[in-house]
């Protein structure tokens, strides 16, 4: 035989309920919290990632540009219009992570995001971004970042170096 559950039984019972709801709301909003953030530090590292891999191709069309300039290998990728990627592949070895290589009538919302190709048709290197957030570009459809190979001065002389730059203005936030 089981015994009467008392009032002061019900109520403690009561009480119990009501705290591992508040328990679980506390729960649900720092996990909120941390997926925020975590999304910020994802965003906030692709934007690092691709800012360190332009300033490598700019580093890579310096040196091509100015100290390999006799080399015939070098100077055939060394010119305005061409494939940054190539010139960085030439002068290092190594490519851009996500590189799909030169292609020709390309939609990029058909690229998956966070890859690197070269348009031949726009002369131009594009990125297709993973995160869009925090990032402004004059271009419509998917977020994505097209850099061009050009010479770097005014002048028309042909021993100016030729810079990696953006086709488009963009601007891309920190994230808090």
């Amino acid at each position: 035989m089981s015994k009467p559950k008392s009032p002061l039984h019900h109520k403690r019972w009561t009480l119990r309920l009501f705290e591992w709801g508040v328990l679980t709301c506390i729960i649900l909003i720092l996990v909120g919290v941390f997926l925020h953030k975590a999304r910020s530090l994802q965003a906030e590292a692709e934007r690092l990632n691709v800012q360190a891999t332009i300033d490598n191709m700019r580093a890579a069309a310096l040196l091509a540009s100015v100290l390999h300039k006799d080399n015939e290998a070098v100077r055939f990728h060394v010119r305005p219009g061409g494939n940054p990627a190539k010139l960085l592949k030439a002068e290092t070895g190594l490519e851009p992570d996500g590189y799909l290589g030169e292609m020709d009538d390309v939609d990029p919302a058909e690229i998956a995001a966070g890859k690197w190709y070269f348009d031949r048709e726009q002369r131009a290197l594009i990125y297709r971004l993973r995160s869009a957030e925090g990032f402004r570009s004059s271009l419509s459809g998917p977020a994505r970042i097209r850099l061009c190979l050009n010479k770097g001065g005014t002048t028309t002389a042909n021993d100016v170096p030729l810079v990696v730059e953006p086709c488009e203005k963009y601007e891309w936030a920190q994230l808090d």
